[in-house]
């Protein structure tokens, strides 16, 4: 069962995405929550920024902006420019893949090199 009390966003890994708790974001008046690497755990991926993307609930609508980042925010493939309406079944993606290359530290994983991939599931809009 998918409850809240407050409209509520999920965000739920892809399989290649990556890996990450699903998160669910709850929305309150005029509040903006940042994704960032601190909101996905494990999570660990190093093509995301703190801020990477915030998330707000305005006028019974979902959005989301880019925090101008040098790996991009998609919403189905498309990377945004602008705020962007996020719908129920939308695919989100945080940062891109990187390529290991001698840049890359050893102790990054294949799974870090990976971006954030989730599933959007929204509730109570």
């Amino acid at each position: 069962m998918n409850f809240c009390a407050a409209p509520c966003l999920t965000l739920s890994p892809m399989a290649d995405s990556c890996p990450f708790e699903a998160i669910r974001l709850s929305f309150t008046h005029n509040v903006r929550i940042a994704l960032g690497p601190a909101v996905f755990s494990p999570g660990g991926s190093i093509s995301i920024s703190s801020p990477h993307a915030e998330i707000w609930l305005q006028n019974k609508q979902v959005l989301i902006r880019d925090q101008n980042t040098t790996h991009g925010t998609y919403v189905n493939g498309i990377r945004i420019v602008q705020q962007t309406l996020l719908q129920n079944g939308d695919t989100l993606t945080l940062g891109v893949p990187i390529t290991r290359s001698s840049g890359v530290p050893n102790n990054v994983t294949n799974a870090q090199l990976k971006p954030i991939k989730a599933m959007v599931t929204i509730v109570g809009v």
